[in-house]
């Protein structure tokens, strides 16, 4: 059997939202290859010398840890639609170092003077300048939710500053955003329906995220680019997602995806004047796998967009651990034990996304995720998808990822159109977080066209 010391520095570990080396978004773990290196402190700006000038204190660092170095890009690429700006990006980014447990102070800082700055504005009259302060906030509130401990009230309190900051900032822009919850057995999901200010064009989509990603985190990497082509778009987070944990803990990750998604699409058409034969549907990281059952399962769904698609979340989360027998020799580790061992044989960054991934799916162990994880495969049904498929993926995503995309086009009935990211577009990360311009013009010309 191997040691667990062994296996810490020697696997690369991973399942999300997301996300890896980082070539796909790990929903657990991510790059483990020892100890990370101690934090270092902030470099301190230099004293002015007298009759010199200069550019700026402000540096560009990223991080030696892939997992780190993955979120700071998350946060860069939010701006595209008004969700941080690289010099309050940078200036958190200087006071954390190497250690995650630094970086929720570090955006809680600037999330707060963010809330600051609208309530400000607001209060003086300026509306345009306290919406934008707004919407900097909500994602630099999440930011701090990420890398919050998962077991403790303050990632929750994080995240529901979060969803408060998007909701001023939503009063605010042009178009009509309504939060709005989704029945759902005895419970609710939370979501919103995004409307266009100027003329629509007829189509909505249906939009869920991942592992890791909210329910505002979707405005910014991409409803704002559908409202602004005029699409009509409707937010869900379902079970085991990060909002809908943030109100019921025990609503965990369920292998049978399209019965939520059922639901979202009930709600979906009783919230809006939806036109049945130009509804899509579009799943960003896990949201790949969720959104293949529901095609399966529900011809409601006339398009679909998988970014990238997952038929088996099973082995697309084993991939992060070197394939399937090298996760069967890993020792097995408790959820009790995790914050017991040691940091230089377990980083911090993997103990704490184990812990969001066991947390998600309603298991207590490695093992006991592994095991849970059978149920989540998608590919005895793909010859049900007979709606013409967008198929996206990053050639930085790793083999597996490239592989279940290959799977899912020889094995869907309808259409397909492949888009493979590549680096040299400045697009091969997992959802092509670095360069969602492109991204999103892929996906909203492809469902015009489609739906033409």
């Amino acid at each position: 059997m191997i040691s667990r010391r062994a296996v810490v520095q020697t696997a690369t570990i991973g399942t999300s939202g997301l996300i890896a080396g980082r070539s796909v978004v790990p929903s657990a773990f991510s790059q483990v290859g020892g100890t990370p290196a101690a934090a270092p402190e902030a470099s301190p700006a230099a004293s002015p010398v007298a009759d010199t000038v200069d550019r700026s204190a402000t540096r560009i660092t990223g991080f030696k840890n892939p997992e780190l170095d993955f979120q700071i890009m998350r946060s860069l690429g939010a701006g595209i639609s008004g969700g941080g700006t690289p010099g309050e990006i940078f200036a958190a980014r200087a006071s954390i170092g190497e250690d995650p447990y630094a970086w929720p102070p570090a955006f809680d800082q600037i999330a707060t003077s963010a809330d600051a700055e609208a309530a400000k504005a607001l209060e003086s009259g300026f509306p345009v300048s306290a919406r934008e302060a707004s919407l900097r906030a909500s994602m630099y509130w999440r930011a701090s939710e990420y890398f919050s401990d998962p077991l403790q009230e303050e990632g929750v309190t994080r995240g529901q500053a979060s969803r408060a900051s998007f909701l001023r900032a939503a009063a605010l822009l042009p178009h009509a955003i309504e939060s709005i919850e989704i029945p759902f057995g005895d419970t609710s999901l939370p979501g919103y329906v995004m409307q266009p200010a100027g003329e629509a064009n007829g189509i909505t989509l249906l939009v869920l995220t991942g592992f890791d990603g909210t329910g505002e985190e979707l405005y910014f990497e991409t409803a704002a680019a559908g409202l602004e082509r005029g699409f009509t778009i409707v937010i869900a987070q379902g079970p085991g997602q990060v909002g809908a944990m943030r109100d019921n803990p025990n609503l965990v990750f369920r292998p049978d995806y399209e019965v939520p998604i059922a639901a979202m699409i009930d709600a979906a058409f009783a919230q809006v004047d939806v036109d049945p034969a130009r509804f899509g549907v579009y799943g960003i990281s896990l949201g790949g796998y969720f959104t293949i059952r529901g095609a399966e399962h529900d011809d409601r769904i006339k398009a679909l967009v998988v970014n990238s698609p997952i038929p088996n979340l099973r082995r697309y989360q084993l991939g992060f651990l070197g394939g399937e027998q090298a996760a069967l020799q890993i020792p097995d580790i408790s959820l009790d034990e995790i914050d017991e061992i040691p940091d230089d044989e377990f980083p911090r960054t993997q103990k704490l996304l184990l812990k969001a991934s066991l947390r998600r799916f309603g298991v207590d162990s490695l093992h006991g995720w592994i095991t849970k994880l059978e149920a989540f495969d998608a590919t005895p049904d793909l010859g049900n998808i007979a709606c013409p498929s967008l198929a996206m993926v990053g050639t930085g995503e790793g083999k597996e990822a490239r592989d279940q995309f290959d799977e899912f086009v020889s094995g869907v009935a309808g259409p397909v159109t492949q888009r493979i990211f590549t680096q040299a577009e400045g697009a091969d990360m997992h959802c092509q977080l670095g360069n969602l311009s492109l991204s999103n013009s892929v996906i909203y010309d492809w469902l015009q066209a489609t739906f033409r």
